[in-house]
């Protein structure tokens, strides 16, 4: 089994954001291009406003914009209910389809984490093909764990080594045959939600239990899953779930 050591990974994965994050001055607000991809292969960006009482973050009405203009439309209660809850456990508003968040300047680090994570967790759950377009991802898995009798808490939020808040989608609690299990679901599997997920994991792994294990779950319903992505997690001891085989593991979960 590779051996790592945790402090370097995140040392790592720090310089490595620090040197693919770029700033341009745009009539006032700052424009962040990070290195996070969008599913056009662009790179995400989000805006610094000031404002009376501090900073305002925003995405300036990009990722549900995107969404509705490719056919998903987040018109239906079930959409919104969903979209608000992940909102929620991120501390971003929406109004008029612009993501953003309030800030100090010495809560600005946490504050732009948290946005960017939303961004990539609203893009990821609401992002669709057209078979499945009344079927959200994250849904699904609640579907399955229900389904399976698998006791779970939903949307989970731990503060990692680092000081940052990283968010999980399941947390099936510790029992006498097993460790505590984190799930994330993913639902377009790129390099960039597994380097999203092998940050938070790294981040948080030396804060949970020794034994506390983590699944991604993947969606390969409609194009297999780049073995990049599975080696990378693999890789850093997260444990891939391809959908079409979640069925296997069923008993690991109850357990």
């Amino acid at each position: 089994m590779l051996k790592f050591d945790c402090r370097q990974l995140v040392a790592n994965y720090i310089s490595w954001l620090k040197d693919r994050i770029t700033t341009a001055d745009i009539n006032g607000a700052c424009e962040i291009t990070t290195p996070f991809l969008d599913r056009h292969n662009d790179r995400l960006q989000i805006y610094v406003v000031p404002t009376e009482s501090g900073l305002r973050l925003t995405d300036d009405g990009y990722i549900i914009g995107d969404l509705e203009s490719s056919g998903c439309p987040l018109d239906s209660p079930q959409r919104r209910k969903l979209l608000e809850m992940i909102l929620a456990g991120y501390g971003v508003r929406e109004v008029e389809n612009e993501l953003f968040i309030d800030t100090t300047v010495e809560a600005f680090p946490q504050k732009k984490h948290s946005l960017l994570q939303a961004m990539l967790t609203v893009n990821d759950m609401f992002l669709t093909s057209k078979p499945r377009v009344a079927s959200l991802f994250v849904e699904d898995v609640e579907h399955f764990l229900d389904e399976s009798d698998i006791r779970f808490t939903p949307n989970v939020d731990f503060v990692g080594k680092s000081g940052l808040h990283h968010k999980f989608d399941f947390v099936i609690p510790k029992s006498r045959k097993k460790p505590e299990r984190l799930l994330r679901a993913i639902n377009t599997p790129t390099r960039d939600s597994a380097t999203s997920l092998l940050f938070a994991w790294t981040d948080t792994k030396e804060t949970r239990d020794d034994n506390s294990q983590i699944f991604a779950i993947v969606n390969d319903t409609e194009k297999p899953v780049s073995q990049d992505v599975i080696s990378a997690l693999q890789h850093y001891d997260i444990k891939p779930v391809l959908w079409s085989h979640r069925q296997e593991f069923i008993k690991e979960f109850a357990a």
